[in-house]
């Protein structure tokens, strides 16, 4: 349905900047605000699935929606062709308003109350006055960071990427970390997830905006929480720093998005201050970051083992809450449940009970069980009895990705775990 949509888009040329100067700028801009929207869920829906989208950015001339609250505009259809909103659309005020951050780092950056009015609106002291915020602003800064988790994805997760050295690609991963410190840098105060605030007007948007960062820097990062060491044996002392702040950065994004949510789970508070839509892919993708750390025995962030084990277990802990009324919650806590059983061990603790799906055990008590269990004599000699009715003990990997081809099976399990052998015939 989405493709279906941006087709549609594109044939009515909505990617375009439209010039029609016999249109109504309210329509104009209308039209501008239907393509971000339909591409911030495309965008969305590519990130959540691993698919890639149905049309590049580079190809689109449309601008960015203007910083302005939708209910007061449509209220009044004249408010468009003030001359203060016009000066928005203006080259020289647009570009100043609405340049993308991407190319922007944290020192450039250096305004936190948003857009500014243009010239026409100053205040008496003669400064630009800055927009108050609004819906229409929150818009404008997730669209900004849509973008760039397009161009992330295009420029990290791409097939031609495998040509690249190690060392150009740190360089990229460098990159993409600036420009996101530019856009979170860039943020009026009132959008700042980072900071702990009493107004609770637009503690939706905040909540939106910190997830969606968030799941930028883990996507940025995700390609070094692995074992370079083995992949890459000659790189330089410099590589590697670079390799471990990196790693160390993704697992404190996983830790800070979890940090998002209250201690105590609520869904329907939940529900009611967070993008409920995708809370969920949310939820996972910190819980992998978390899991796949803790397979690693906290390798690349030793002194934060108790944070990330607590970490782990207040995500799991919303996903079980959040399962009784949503089936793709359900089948996330169950999911997470079993890979908790099996990572927990690797830095010593044990999950909760009450976060284990209803039927599941723990690695080490499974494996107790598959070694003193009681056998059976048949023509084919003795043999220990599988529970659950399996005929030969299962091995599951840790959490496995494409970034971790190197590792070795006896890497993760097989140096622990001795499985029964059968008495020969």
């Amino acid at each position: 349905m989405s493709g279906i949509t941006i087709r549609q888009a594109l044939t009515l040329g909505l990617h375009v900047r439209n010039r029609d100067r016999e249109l109504p700028n309210l329509s104009k801009e209308i039209r501008y605000r239907v393509w971000w929207a339909i591409t911030t869920t495309e965008r969305t829906l590519g990130v959540m699935t691993g698919r890639s989208t149905s049309f590049l950015h580079s190809d689109c001339s449309v601008p960015l929606p203007l910083p302005l609250e939708e209910q007061s505009v449509l209220a009044n259809n004249d408010s468009y062709d003030t001359p203060a909103v016009q000066q928005l659309r203006s080259p020289r005020t647009e570009e100043s308003w609405s340049r993308d951050v991407t190319t922007s780092t944290p020192s450039s950056v250096s305004s936190k109350a948003g857009p500014t009015l243009p010239l026409s609106s100053r205040s008496s002291t003669g400064r630009a006055a800055p927009i108050a915020p609004n819906n229409g602003m929150f818009f404008l800064y997730s669209s900004k960071l849509n973008v760039m988790v397009d161009e992330i994805l295009r420029g990290l997760y791409r097939p031609a990427i495998m040509s690249h050295s190690w060392a150009e690609v740190q360089g990229i991963i460098l990159g993409f970390q600036r420009k996101a410190e530019g856009w979170r840098s860039g943020l009026p105060v009132v959008f700042d997830f980072t900071k702990s605030q009493r107004d609770q007007e637009f503690i939706r948007q905040r909540i939106c905006l910190g997830c969606l960062y968030y799941s930028t820097l883990i996507i940025i990062h995700r390609p070094c929480v692995c074992k370079l060491d083995e992949k890459i044996p000659n790189e330089t002392d410099v590589g590697k720093a670079i390799d471990r702040k990196s790693a160390a950065t993704c697992v404190d994004a996983a830790r800070s998005m979890v940090d998002l949510l209250p201690n105590k789970p609520d869904p329907v508070e939940l529900y009611r201050i967070s993008p409920w839509w995708c809370m969920v892919h949310h939820l996972m993708q910190a819980v992998t970051i978390l899991f796949l750390e803790m397979s690693y025995r906290t390798t690349h962030c030793p002194d934060s083992t108790d944070a990330i084990f607590a970490s782990a277990e207040k995500a799991v802990g919303w996903l079980q809450s959040m399962s009784t009324q949503d089936m793709a919650a359900n089948r996330a806590w169950r999911l997470s449940s079993e890979m908790f059983i099996k990572v927990a061990p690797k830095i010593g603790r044990r999950i909760n009970e009450r976060l284990k799906w209803p039927g599941q055990f723990d690695e080490d008590l499974s494996m107790q069980s598959l070694l003193h269990a009681p056998t059976t004599t048949g023509n084919s000699g003795s043999f220990p009895m599988m529970p659950d009715g399996q005929a030969f003990p299962s091995w599951e990997p840790p959490i496995f990705t494409s970034y971790d081809d190197y590792l070795r099976r006896n890497d993760a399990f097989a140096t622990d775990l001795q499985w029964p052998q059968p008495p020969d015939q």
